[in-house]
């Protein structure tokens, strides 16, 4: 193969044995640090960052290149209810490229509240992957540009390389799995609450995790029998926990066919607790001035805020001046600013 330059200007040999450091480190605890460079080496970019995405938890930073510890903090505490990347998994759970433009005109719209978390971040633009699930969850990895976007060019060689790292990261589980499974550990955590089940119904690894919550909680053992006499996917076992219940693959070699069972927090709460802090701004704020603030937070413009509460478009902006009124600001900008400090103050005082 002659020596090509790819979308980063690197040569493809470089790249290549980047994948390959990858490859050498399936399994161990440096193997996602490996990962994380090898994408690096893909497509010229100022950050890059390695976020686990969960369908029913709140995302967290794994690592993270050219961002602050500070704004990783403030993410994964306030701004991630407004991520599209966020929802998307979530609703979707599908692995692959991503990135900003994919969204319809209307969740770009909803997404220029996560533009003030990405201003405040110097972003401009973001293009990534979301790698195999395991649990309803998947390790996503991102490119992001401080000045302008990335190309079609560069997505394109995305596309190119993306079945390699799915495959990595594939192999990595099941080398992590399996070795718990035979010696104890590997050396890498899967650090989540999980529960491996064959076909036959064996418990064939528990993480210490899973074990210390059986111990506290009698009603998990419980659970995972329900959800196996229902075949059913998910149980809740309190207001703020859920079991999951996923088909292993019939690849895996640990327990082909056999279940995992993982047991998240839930954040499907976390949108649904806007209106509560809503009504906080002010006690004087109508049950129909919240659902358009609302509304608001969510980048609905007048019009389609009319459209959804069947009433006239003047109407609307009557309710949004005395909202702002009530609130003594005068933009949106502000009422989004003012929404986040109320939201930052119920996250610190519970």
């Amino acid at each position: 193969m002659k020596s090509t330059l790819i979308a980063s200007g690197l040569p493809l040999a470089t790249v290549n044995a980047a994948i390959g450091e990858a490859a050498r480190l399936v399994g161990t605890s440096d193997f996602y640090a490996a990962l994380l460079a090898a994408f690096r080496s893909l497509v010229s970019h100022d950050i890059a960052t390695m976020v686990r995405y969960s369908a029913v938890g709140r995302p967290n930073f794994l690592m993270h290149h050219g961002f602050s510890d500070a704004l990783a903090r403030q993410y994964e505490t306030t701004f991630h209810v407004f991520d599209p990347f966020h929802r998307y998994w979530a609703q979707t759970e599908r692995p692959g490229v991503v990135s900003l433009d994919m969204f319809p005109a209307t969740a770009t719209r909803q997404s220029r509240y996560v533009r003030e978390f990405l201003q405040e971040s110097s972003i401009t633009d973001e293009l990534g992957y979301f790698l195999p699930a395991m649990g309803r969850a998947s390790v996503a990895l991102f490119l992001e540009r401080r000045i302008g976007r990335f190309l079609d060019s560069e997505r394109t060689a995305m596309e190119d390389f993306y079945p390699l790292f799915a495959g990595l990261e594939s192999a990595h589980v099941s080398a992590v799995l399996a070795a718990a499974i035979g010696r104890g550990t590997s050396g890498a955590s899967l650090p989540q609450a999980i529960m491996l089940r064959d076909l036959e119904g064996c418990v064939i690894h528990a993480s210490e995790t899973w074990r210390a919550m059986e111990d506290r909680d009698a009603s998990l053992p419980r659970a995972v029998e329900r959800l196996t006499a229902q075949n059913a996917g998910e149980a809740v076992l309190d207001d703020t926990t859920v079991l999951h219940r996923t088909r292993i693959s019939p690849a895996h070699g640990s327990a082909p066919e056999g279940w995992l069972f993982t047991v998240e927090k839930s954040s499907s709460s976390s949108m649904d607790y806007d209106q509560a802090i809503i009504s906080e701004l002010n006690p004087a704020l109508t049950p129909r001035e919240i659902d358009i603030v609302k509304l608001v937070l969510e980048g609905h413009p007048t019009a389609t805020i009319a459209q959804r509460l069947n009433l006239q478009r003047g109407t609307v902006k009557n309710h949004r001046l005395r909202i702002y009124e009530k609130l003594d600001i005068t933009s949106e900008r502000e009422l989004f600013l003012t929404y986040i400090q109320a939201l930052q103050r119920h996250r610190g005082s519970g």
